[in-house]
């Protein structure tokens, strides 16, 4: 019997591009190319084949701009699909406000999809226009009544703290406004200025202005009010009402093996000994296609075309394990930890945990033969420092 693992699709397409984002994203006029979509299943095809997989666990398809397929081109993806992903435990798809509208909705709703993701960001208008986002306030707002109106399944909502231009008031009477929709699940990030993009140029130009407190005292305001209204915060960045989790995210976060398909998608394949092989596939997309649709079936296996591969070793794998791991509020378990690597936790990590837990921001949980350890509310807030503890 193959491999159970979960799958990234990534839609690298957007029509245009947000001045905050350095994900990579190439700009199309309209829809996504017939041909990159082909190269697409061809991939997974071959990455089925090459790993030995049965089946998908968890799906997420991402982007870009996921939403720019067009209906006959999410149902020929689906029926490709779907000898795979019966058994999927969350089947997730990104979707952009703009592009969504009730004859869409309805469409989605015929598809295996369980989970939609929206990145609204913002309520604010004058923030939306300043990032370059497609979508304004109306459109925003036409999205979460159709979300909740129209779409039969959960829906999760992306929010970006403290955008230029958006004050306390704003950012909390958006919020407020978006608890009246009831998504499942609201995703709360922190503005991070990438260098390389136009608002990281902007910022440093001094063009606009960022108040890095302000930020902080925001996210904190907003993750009080995500509280009252029954989400609890399960990761950094990610609250959601009980059992609403995201499953597919929750792989990475628990070092579990998969694998991403699509231009510049990325997968990592875990040893029995806790050591991986990561793949990166490249971001030439006509190499891509020429690689797998053009020629495909007809290459001589040279991957190394269109795919990066490394090796990580156990010692940075133990590392990925603490750095994901301790993302969540509920952190690792150290039978998990033995479990994956076959040895106990090292002594090194026990005395920082030990340090943490004394500085009242870290708490351990004993439970017969395993002990939790996971930083609380406070200590989570400080993650990058007791990272960096981590590696001395």
């Amino acid at each position: 019997m193959g491999k159970e693992l979960s799958l990234y699709i990534h839609i690298p397409f957007c029509l245009s591009k947000c001045s905050y984002c350095d994900f990579f994203s190439t700009v199309c006029n309209a829809s996504v190319p017939s041909s990159y979509l082909q190269a697409l299943k061809n991939e997974i095809s071959d990455k089925i084949k090459r790993f030995d997989i049965s089946f998908f666990t968890t799906l997420y398809i991402g982007g870009g701009t996921p939403s720019l397929l067009s209906k006959n081109q999410l149902k020929d993806l689906f029926d490709f699909l779907n000898p795979y992903i019966s058994s999927c435990k969350e089947i997730s798809m990104e979707v952009n406000p703009d592009d969504l509208n009730e004859d869409y909705i309805s469409f989605l709703n015929t598809l295996p999809v369980t989970r939609l993701s929206c990145g609204i960001q913002s309520l604010n208008e004058e923030s939306l226009s300043c990032v370059k986002r497609r979508a304004g306030l109306k459109e925003n707002l036409n999205a979460l009544e159709l979300l909740h109106n129209k779409w039969n399944k959960d829906f999760s909502i992306d929010l970006i703290c403290a955008l230029p231009f958006e004050s306390s008031q704003t950012f909390t009477d958006g919020l407020k406004k978006i608890f009246e929709y009831q998504p499942s699940h609201i995703s709360l990030y922190s503005l991070t200025l990438e260098e390389g993009t136009r608002l990281f140029n902007e910022v440093n130009k001094g063009l606009i202005k960022i108040d890095n407190d302000f930020m902080d005292q925001l996210w904190l305001q907003s993750r009080a009010l995500l509280k009252e209204q029954g989400y609890e915060q399960y990761e950094v960045s990610n609250f959601s009402k009980k059992g609403k989790e995201s499953l597919h995210n929750l792989v990475y976060w628990n070092h579990l093996s998969y694998i991403g398909c699509g231009l510049s998608a990325c997968g990592t394949l875990y040893n029995e000994d806790g050591s991986a092989k990561r793949f990166n596939n490249k971001n030439d997309l006509s190499n891509y296609i020429n690689f797998y649709w053009q020629k495909y079936g007809e290459q001589s296996q040279d991957y190394e075309l269109v795919e990066d591969w490394e090796e990580i070793d156990i010692e940075t794998s133990v590392y990925e394990y603490f750095m994901m791991g301790f993302r969540k509020l509920s952190g690792i378990s150290s039978k998990d930890f033995y479990n994956k690597f076959k040895i106990t936790l090292p002594q090194k990590y026990i005395e920082v945990f030990k340090d943490w837990e004394n500085k009242g921001l870290l708490v351990s949980e004993k439970n017969e033969d395993d002990i939790r350890f996971f930083l609380n509310s406070q200590g989570i807030l400080f993650l990058n420092k007791f990272l960096e503890d981590l590696l001395f």
